[in-house]
């Protein structure tokens, strides 16, 4: 009998499952950002209104892996610009202060840059410069893994899209003006 109960109490013992734990890649995330477990199941369907977003794992400006799913539990902007859009250097002029204003209610903005300057792919010094130039400290990424082509094929930029806290799109296109965003925020928290 005592055999039974050492084993019922080791087997009751909680053990955290490599696949409940938050990944990029595989790896456990360990970054600068607040980490949430997405459920487990949680599967990527695409990125019109009322689909489950596919999770990416891209490099943010300083330097680490950051997973969209990290942010599950939160309403997310995603804010798919290039550094050489005009009306996208536009809405990054505002990108810290709404973030600053919303995210103690559940709120991260993510700006995705798919293009630097001249159209090529964005690295790290990319990231650095934007997040630089417009004073911005919110969590943005370099997608040099073509992620914003799934989501733009056409490649009109910006695009702006909402995402809930299960991860399911509420709006894939957002006017990409600061009085549109805030708005969308808004009625989504």
């Amino acid at each position: 009998m005592r055999f039974f109960i050492v084993a019922l109490t080791v087997s009751c013992t909680p053990h955290l499952k490599a696949e409940e734990s938050a990944t990029c890649d595989g790896e456990a995330l360990d970054n600068s950002w607040e980490v949430t477990v997405a459920p487990l199941g949680l599967q990527g369907e695409g990125y019109g209104r009322g689909e489950v977003v596919p999770d990416f794992c891209l490099d943010d400006q300083f330097g680490e892996r950051v997973s969209l799913w990290q942010f599950y539990g939160d309403v997310i902007l995603l804010d798919i610009s290039t550094m050489w859009c005009g009306p996208c250097q536009q809405i990054a002029q505002d990108v810290d202060e709404t973030w600053k204003e919303f995210r103690d209610q559940g709120f991260t903005y993510i700006t995705m840059l798919p293009e630097d300057l001249d159209g090529g792919d964005v690295g790290l010094d990319d990231v650095q410069s934007w997040a630089d130039e417009f004073k911005i400290t919110a969590p943005i990424v370099a997608d040099n893994e073509g992620y914003a082509y799934d989501v733009e094929p056409n490649q009109v930029w910006p695009v702006v899209m909402l995402i809930d806290r299960n991860m399911e799109v509420i709006a894939d296109r957002i006017a990409p003006n600061d009085a549109a965003i805030r708005a969308a925020i808004t009625d989504a928290l």
